[in-house]
């Protein structure tokens, strides 16, 4: 049996809604003051809700309400110009016929499930479930699947960015590596925040949907949703370690390269050093300077320091240090 569940209020660009006899599911493209205004007007929803879908971003969190569940979850965006990952929120007004989505950002996940099921709505056969009281459940159990699907490419990307940085990392030094380990780190630091809560909110919506909307025989898939989460979350791990170990073998590589020129230029000024210290010996004007006055003296001079840079250069070599 269906139930129209139509609420009036004025709908814009930016506030969508798709309507079967038994369920809608709005969606809100902007969460600026007059659009979520309209939706707290419209559907009676609780003010301190309605002021956490504004911005800044909140963290994820579930509340139950008297007449539906509050819900904020965290998603992590790819901006291929700039290669940075931000945070994108999502926030979900869920009852027992409605669902309420708000998000900014054009998330691809939320409208192609939108658009599929807006274009679907106007069915009305027994295989078809968006007219049905479950539909709440399956729609948002689809929606948080397409939304953690999109997760799994970004980091793949991560990952590929990680591979890129070893391979580069062990040929010659480059300045930019360093600013590039600090971008991937930065992004794996923003995938992790966005992804934290997910599992206490995903168990806690299985914990009080129950009564909100037919959750039973959907229990498993919201369960298999924290194991995927739990998996990402795994993944993340490992792409932390290693770009943490990534940039320590970095900074060692650096400490090597500088301990190597402080090396070179020691051993320089040590070589030179005698040739420094004949040479202001030998510029004194003192009288009976050996050298200084027979026909062959400068030459003489310029074999003495030749021999101290030798003997040099062969101490240094008997002791490994060149």
């Amino acid at each position: 049996m269906c139930y129209n569940v139509r609420v009036k209020m004025k709908k814009t660009s930016r506030i969508e809604s798709a309507v079967s006899d038994g369920f809608e599911w709005i969606h809100v493209k902007s969460n600026d003051n007059k659009e979520i205004d309209a939706l707290r007007r419209g559907f009676k929803l609780h003010p301190i809700d309605c002021k956490e879908t504004l911005p800044p971003i909140q963290r994820p969190k579930l509340v139950m309400r008297e007449d539906y569940l509050f819900m904020i979850l965290l998603y992590p965006v790819y901006d291929r110009k700039t290669g940075v990952i931000r945070t994108s929120e999502v926030d979900f007004f869920i009852s027992n016929q409605r669902l309420i989505t708000v998000n900014k950002d054009g998330l691809p996940a939320i409208l192609k499930l939108f658009d599929a099921t807006k274009a679907t709505a106007h069915k009305n056969t027994k295989s078809d479930k968006v007219c049905s009281v479950e539909d709440v459940g399956h729609v948002l159990y689809l929606l948080l699947n397409n939304l953690l699907e999109d997760v799994s490419p970004i980091l793949i990307h991560l990952s590929e960015d990680i591979d890129n940085l070893e391979s580069r990392m062990f040929k010659e030094f480059e300045k930019g590596l360093i600013e590039e380990l600090l971008r991937v780190k930065t992004n794996i630091v923003n995938v992790r925040k966005a992804l934290q809560g997910h599992k206490s909110v995903i168990r806690n919506l299985i914990r009080y949907s129950e009564g909100r909307f037919p959750i039973k025989e959907l229990e498993v898939y919201f369960e298999r949703l924290v194991e995927q989460t739990k998996e990402l979350w795994d993944t993340l791990e490992v792409q932390r370690d290693s770009i943490n170990a990534l940039h320590e073998t970095n900074a060692s590589l650096i400490d090597f390269r500088i301990n190597e020129i402080m090396k070179t230029l020691t051993i320089f000024s040590v070589i030179v050093f005698p040739m420094t210290l004949l040479a202001a010996i030998f510029g004194m004007n003192a009288k009976y300077m050996p050298f200084v006055d027979g026909e062959y003296g400068f030459w003489k001079i310029l074999v003495l320091m030749s021999l101290c840079i030798l003997s040099m250069l062969f101490f240094f070599k008997k002791k490994r240090w060149i």
